[in-house]
Parts: structure tokens; C-alpha cells; sequence
């Protein structure tokens, strides 16, 4: 667990070079061409703020998959607020995630048969962090009908979570 936990501090460490990295990558990539719409500033915002916090949400602590399933309805809602479309959405969500694991691979901390299995293990928590990123994102891009989203009862959010709840549960 040791070696997770580094895992975690080099991303959350570096969260300024790799937003800047990733700012880069998505402007650049013909599959992410409706992010041009923003800002570099507001790209950097989008992902800076995940990774800062990546270690909290890849954490099996109670709350953290509502959370988790909270903030990326807003972001799919937001992304489609903001005109890109969810395969855009998916990608960037995609491209992310292995930046972030190729980083790690990178940084040559990984040296032994059991650190590999330990990177192993953090790649399987990454994976499934994303994949509910994922999901509860094309939720939140396909549900936005409008300004008034924000607004929506909870009932909405709760439907949504509790179907999806059985998957959290046998992870």
C-alpha cells in the first residue's frame, strides 16, 4: 500500500504539470477538437482539481462513491453546457487516465517483481475510478436539458446512484 500512496503523492504533487500537460494534449488531439472552446485557463481548472484530489476519490471510503458520482454528472452536464460532445467528453476522460498511468510508468519507481504488482493494483483502482467517472459523466451530458439543471431535485441524482450502486458495492 506503501507504493500506492506514492503513487498518489507523485500525481497529486505534480498536478500543475501534468493540468498543463493534459491542457496540451486535448487542444491538440483531433478527437477532443470541441474543448477549443475553452480557455487553456478553464481546461487547466477541469483537471487540476481531480488530480489534486485523486487520492481521496481512489480511496474506498464511505461517501466517496457519491461523491465521485456527484461531481462528474455536473461535469457531464457542464460539457454539454459548453457544447462538446460526450464521445469528446469520453475521450478527454480517456486520454486522462493514461497520461496519468504512463506517468507513473515513467518515473521509474517501479523497479521489483512486488512493485509491479502493486502498480498493477493502482492501475485497477485508476481503471475503475475512471470507468465510474465515466459513466456517471454521459449521464450528466445526456440528463442536461438546460440552466436549470443545477435545480433538479435530488430524487434525479439518487436514481441514478442507486442503480448504478449495485456495481460499487461488489468492487
Amino acid at each position: 500500500m506503501v507504493l500506492i500512496s506514492r503513487f498518489i503523492r507523485l500525481i497529486e504533487g505534480h498536478a500543475e504539470s501534468l493540468s498543463l500537460l493534459w491542457v496540451e494534449t486535448i487542444r491538440s488531439n483531433p478527437l477532443t477538437a470541441g474543448y477549443a472552446k475553452l480557455s487553456k485557463q478553464q481546461l487547466h481548472d477541469i483537471v487540476y482539481s481531480r488530480f489534486r484530489r485523486l487520492g481521496g476519490w481512489m480511496e474506498k471510503n464511505e461517501g466517496v462513491d457519491r461523491e465521485i458520482a456527484r461531481e462528474f454528472i455536473e461535469t457531464g452536464q457542464e460539457r454539454a453546457a459548453s457544447g462538446i460532445k460526450v464521445s469528446e467528453m469520453v475521450y478527454s476522460l480517456m486520454l486522462e487516465r493514461d497520461m496519468l498511468w504512463r506517468y507513473i510508468l515513467d518515473e521509474g519507481i517501479v523497479a521489483e517483481g512486488i512493485d509491479l504488482n502493486r502498480a498493477i493494483e493502482f492501475s485497477g483502482r485508476l481503471n475503475y475510478f475512471y470507468e465510474k467517472a465515466v459513466y456517471f459523466a454521459v449521464v450528466g451530458h445526456e440528463n442536461y436539458t438546460g440552466p436549470t439543471d443545477a435545480d433538479r431535485d435530488e430524487g434525479f441524482f439518487d436514481s441514478i446512484f442507486e442503480g448504478f450502486k449495485h456495481w460499487i458495492v461488489i468492487q
